[in-house]
C-alpha cells in the first residue's frame, strides 16, 4: 500500500472555509480513481500544526497512474490550495499492516 500525505498550514480565519473547500473537492476529483482504496482530510487537534489530506493506494502503480490523471490535475487545480499557507507532500510505503 502507498499512501500520500499533504500537510497543509492554514491560517485560523481561514480554517473553515479550507475544511468546506478540501472536502468537498476530494469529493468530486477521487471518487473514481482507479486504486484509492481511501482518502481522508484530518483536523488538527489543539496544539497540532497543520490538516492533513490523506490518501491510500493500493499499490505504486495505482499512485503512479493517479498523479499523471484528469483527477490529479482537477484536484490540483482547486482554489482550496490558495487557502493554505504553506503545504508538503510525503509519500510512504507501508511496512505493516493491522
Amino acid at each position: 500500500m502507498i499512501t500520500a500525505v499533504t500537510e497543509f498550514t492554514v491560517a485560523a480565519p481561514a480554517q473553515g472555509a479550507f475544511e468546506n473547500n478540501c472536502t468537498a473537492g476530494m469529493r468530486a476529483t477521487l471518487s473514481n480513481v482507479p486504486g484509492l482504496r481511501n482518502a481522508r482530510l484530518l483536523r488538527p487537534r489543539k496544539g497540532a500544526h497543520g490538516y492533513l489530506a490523506v490518501l491510500n493506494f493500493e499499490d505504486d502503480a495505482a499512485f503512479t497512474a493517479y498523479t499523471s490523471s484528469e483527477a490529479f490535475r482537477a484536484a490540483h487545480a482547486d482554489p482550496t490550495h490558495s487557502l493554505s499557507d504553506d503545504n508538503r507532500v510525503t509519500v510512504f510505503e507501508a511496512v505493516t499492516q493491522g
